[in-house]
């Protein structure tokens, strides 16, 4: 009975950190998507400001009052996904291990530079084989017209 309960207890214990991480894989979503909506926002208050010849007072308040609610909006995902991480840290006596949801600014430009320097790696590796590909194909043809030419001085 005691390896049944302990089976179970592991059970709902793997479920439980499922579900934590797969929420808080869709909160780190959930950010972007409103972090994109923050600028889609935005832009589209200008162009219908443009389009319309529309009081700038009223505009300004519609935009500022749009851009609160998104900033809530952020600010209730972040508060979520950090009372999700205390609880499973509290139930599981041990940190949750979660990446941030928006890394710093150090950290985002470091991770920038890290991926920048492996695709500059991998464009020079693709250059490097195409540049010894082309070498060959022109050594090829330049050995092609020698042999063709001393074919026919033979004859």
């Amino acid at each position: 009975m005691d390896d049944m309960h302990r089976e179970h207890y592991e059970e709902r214990f793997n479920r439980l950190l499922e579900r934590g991480e797969l929420l808080h894989e869709s909160n780190k979503k959930r950010i972007r998507i409103a972090l994109a909506l923050l600028v889609i926002f935005t832009l589209g208050m200008i162009f219908v400001r443009l389009i319309t010849d529309s009081d700038r007072a009223t505009f300004l308040i519609i935009w500022v009052l749009g851009m609160f609610v998104i900033c809530i909006y952020l600010i209730a995902i972040e508060y979520i996904d950090s009372e999700i991480e205390k609880t499973l840290e509290e139930v599981t006596q041990r940190d949750a291990g979660w990446d941030d949801l928006i890394l710093d600014p150090q950290a985002a430009r470091e991770r920038m530079q890290d991926r920048i320097e492996d695709r500059r790696n991998e464009v020079k590796g693709r250059l490097n084989e195409r540049r010894s590909e082309l070498k060959d194909m022109f050594q090829t043809r330049r050995d092609l017209p020698r042999v063709e030419i001393e074919e026919e001085d033979e004859e």
